[in-house]
């Protein structure tokens, strides 16, 4: 933020946020739980949250994401959310997965490529591992040469060869190949650069016990590390208690999401005509309100810095610009019946082979 705009936001800042702020840090913390008043209760003062009876956590009553303004204009509040948030709700990291005498109940799968983001995908494996119950730990990788060898020991792997498939990032397609391959009954879609709380899989669990839902969005806000906080993390294995987030962002689509088996079949998985940055997670989020969507939120995730993908939400960008928009405006049934007539998670090709952004625009 421009320190012209941060001291013209610091009044109203200072006399209508950040007593705001203090009261929810003054209910945040161990033994706390997420209490309604604490850190999950926090939004702009334009934004609202709702609750639903008998379910933890609040529900982001706006379309987009956004981020905390009040953090930005005061740095040491995102400092002082995030380790109240990771108090309750610890993000911890382990070199080997627990092990499990049965089939996991839980499956996270990633979609990953190349060498660049290979030490996020690691770390971020690690704090699966360190999950409070046993997860199968499932990357589906479409890397030219295979990175198995490179990966934490106790994985399940999957290379996807892309020698007859058109050039391109075809997450949609590996998050499907990694649904057909996984063994769990949940299945969570996690993004390999989001590290998760120690209890994400449990409190899943707990969640679909209920029975009324069969996809899952518990995250509450993700804090996205500076590249000399993620440095740090990478060389100690934890987060340290001086960490100061550079964002803290609320109601995002993508990221991690977690939909029971039956359900992810039943709506036709990921639209693999999606190629290359966005548009994939959105429109998969928004078929997922036809299966019951569970979106009170109250999780902490931790995004580990990265250069940027300069393209992703620009709009220029033709999956954002054109393609979400065309496939968005077709209702959800006749949507989830295309999908589920597609030979989708193939592990030899994409179906369409040809993804949308590549073909003419219909007149």
């Amino acid at each position: 933020m421009r320190a012209s705009r941060r001291l013209r936001d610091m009044p109203g800042v200072l006399l209508r946020d950040l007593p705001r702020f203090r009261h929810a840090l003054a209910h945040s913390g161990q033994g706390f739980e997420s209490d309604p008043r604490g850190w999950i209760s926090l939004c702009n003062r334009i934004e609202s949250l709702s609750t639903s009876a008998g379910m933890r956590g609040v529900a982001c009553d706006w379309q987009w994401g956004s981020t905390l303004h009040a953090t930005d204009v005061l740095p040491s509040l995102k400092r002082k959310l995030l380790h109240a948030a990771l108090a309750e709700w610890p993000i911890h990291f382990s070199p080997r997965p627990l092990q499990y005498d049965e089939i996991p109940v839980v499956t996270f799968v990633f979609a990953h490529s190349g060498v660049d983001r290979l030490p996020q995908l690691v770390r971020t494996i690690q704090s699966v591992f360190a999950q409070s119950i046993a997860c199968e730990c499932l990357v589906v990788d479409q890397s030219p040469v295979p990175l198995f060898a490179q990966l934490p020991h106790g994985i399940s792997y999957r290379h996807l060869s892309k020698l007859a498939v058109p050039q391109g990032w075809h997450k949609s397609w590996a998050y499907n190949v990694g649904a057909r391959l996984a063994r769990g009954r949940i299945l969570v879609f996690n993004d390999g650069d989001i590290c998760v709380p120690t209890r994400y899989a449990e409190e899943l669990l707990r969640t679909f016990a209920s029975g009324s839902c069969q996809a899952a969005s518990l995250q509450r806000l993700l804090f996205y590390l500076s590249e000399d906080d993620t440095r740090r993390l990478n060389e100690s294995g934890r987060i340290a208690q001086d960490t100061t987030p550079v964002m803290a962002f609320q109601n995002w689509k993508g990221g991690t999401i977690a939909v029971t088996r039956e359900a992810f079949s039943a709506i036709g998985g990921f639209d693999e005509g999606f190629v290359d940055w966005g548009g994939e997670d959105d429109e998969f989020f928004d078929r997922c309100g036809a299966i019951g969507h569970c979106r009170n939120g109250f999780l902490p995730f931790v995004h580990l810095w990265h250069p940027p993908q300069p393209d992703r939400k620009a709009s220029s960008n033709p999956n954002i610009a054109h393609v979400m928009p065309r496939r968005m405006a077709i209702p959800h049934q006749p949507r989830i019946e295309e999908l589920q007539a597609r030979n989708w998670g193939d592990p030899a090709r994409p179906d369409p082979l040809l993804g949308y952004k590549h073909k003419p625009t219909p007149a």
